[in-house]
């Protein structure tokens, strides 16, 4: 709690010294726009160092640095499925040098399953700056169930039986509801933590299935311990197309697309939002070092969206979510 305090203090004073002149009043909108960015820029990362959010975040950034020539800095304050960081910094300093970065799932998630009591139009949406791997329903190697349909058959002949690890809000607790209420799975849902702690139990047989990332779970699937039967992505990756989708096994609702997304606090400079969802997309359409970066963690193809097309995106994954969120709650 200290270290969340200690960051609004800083942005905070950063907000106070950077709004004025000089010597002088504070600068019109149109000034503000023109002279950004003049000082250095702090990214708050809603997940923890190390996962897929986190990573995307940190991506971006370092590549922000080179395009806008000042430096971005990302700060993680995590918890609560993202919903602290974005609590805390929805009406943060709107003066255009804070961004929240996270992903979708996090973000629809904790809205339907009552965590947080506001949704996407809380901020000024930036941009989405691309998409997850894909997660995947993943049993260990010597797991009975080689599909999908299986594991949930499965699951319904021993009700409870089978533990299956989640993370309470976000992606993989909604798909989990709607494999229960649109499948009619009976598994016991444990909370085990993020995607790193989920592969741990099951990598340790704490639980019998989970969904994970496939950059998280991508070196056990690939030596044989652990056996991915479905993407819940609408569609197969490019360059990950031997997983099938749950979709493409009959059920139609298990869709989840993870993207990650940058924010910007209530009331930022709209001007300053266009410049800063230009310079994401300039990076994401041009600079072949940071595609061969995504192409190498997410298995994905660079992917951007304008800031109407994210806005348009973000309401058809929340209206998804909100769908099954009276089986949260």
């Amino acid at each position: 709690m200290k270290r969340i305090f200690s960051v609004i203090a800083v942005l905070a004073l950063a907000f106070a010294l950077g709004s004025c002149r000089e010597d002088g009043p504070p600068l019109s909108p149109e000034e503000a726009a023109a002279n950004w960015p003049s000082r250095g820029i702090t990214v708050i990362s809603t997940h923890g160092a190390g996962g897929d959010t986190d990573f995307n975040a940190r991506l971006i950034s370092r590549f922000l640095e080179r395009d806008l020539g000042v430096s971005v800095t990302v700060v993680n304050v995590t918890g609560g499925n993202g919903n602290i960081a974005m609590s805390q910094f929805r009406n943060g300093p709107s003066d255009g040098y804070t961004f929240i970065m996270t992903n979708t799932a996090a973000l629809s998630g904790n809205e339907a399953t009552g965590m947080a009591d506001f949704g996407w139009d809380a901020f000024e949406p930036v941009s989405i700056f691309g998409r997850q791997s894909g997660e995947n329903i993943v049993v260990s190697a010597d797991s009975p169930f080689t599909t999908l349909t299986e594991l949930i058959e499965g699951s319904k002949a021993n009700p409870g039986a089978m533990r299956f690890g989640i993370s309470i809000g976000g992606g993989v607790h909604t798909a989990f509801i709607i494999m229960q209420e649109t499948a009619g799975a009976q598994f016991t849902a444990m909370d085990t933590g993020d995607g790193a702690a989920r592969l741990i139990s099951l990598l340790g047989n704490h639980v019998e299935v989970t969904i994970l990332p496939f950059a998280t779970a991508r070196d056990h699937i690939e030596t044989g311990s652990l056996r991915a039967l479905s993407t819940i992505l609408s569609e197969r990756p490019a360059l990950i197309p031997d997983i099938p989708t749950a979709r493409e096994q009959g059920y139609t609702d298990l869709v989840i697309d993870t993207m990650y997304v940058a924010l910007a606090p209530r009331g930022t400079n709209s001007l300053i939002v266009e410049r800063m969802n230009a310079a994401i997309l300039n990076v994401i359409d041009n600079d072949p070092e940071f595609r061969a970066e995504v192409n190498r963690f997410n298995l994905q193809e660079p992917w951007g969206l304008s800031i109407q097309e994210t806005m348009v995106t973000l309401e058809e994954q929340r209206r998804h979510f909100m769908r099954f969120s009276e089986f949260f709650r």
